[in-house]
């Protein structure tokens, strides 16, 4: 599992590439704030599945190795939701700022897959 610094730099390529990918929905001035709402989630669906190791940091309510279970449960739970959701998404509603969610799904779908690949913590273990 990489740290926090890793995740924000995935989660600020995936705004990179989410505004190259949907240029026609970001571009123009009028479009500022579309702008600053898919920076903000993209760099917050990249670490919300950590928000057990955030507790865990901010509070050390247990210890790391209690909470690790938990993590990778969580982390279960966001794999399958976050692909649904995409796909739910992307066939069949049509909402007014899909871009947007579709890049912080992807954000989700990049972490899970960071945290199983890249090991130290990872749901492998």
């Amino acid at each position: 599992m990489p740290g926090a610094i890793p995740h924000l730099i995935a989660g600020g390529a995936m705004f990179i590439i989410g505004r190259y990918y949907y240029r026609n929905y970001f571009d123009g001035e009028d479009k500022f704030k579309e702008r600053i709402l898919l920076a903000a989630v993209c760099l917050s669906f990249s670490i919300v599945p950590d928000i057990i190791l955030a507790v865990y940091y901010t509070t050390h309510i247990s210890a790391f190795y209690t909470l690790l279970p938990l993590h990778n449960f969580v982390h279960l739970i966001f794999s399958p939701i976050a692909i649904i959701v995409l796909l739910v998404l992307k066939f069949k509603v049509n909402v007014k700022r899909e871009p947007i969610w579709i890049m912080g799904l992807w954000c989700i779908i990049l972490h899970l897959v960071m945290d199983l690949f890249i090991s130290e913590h990872g749901a492998l273990l």
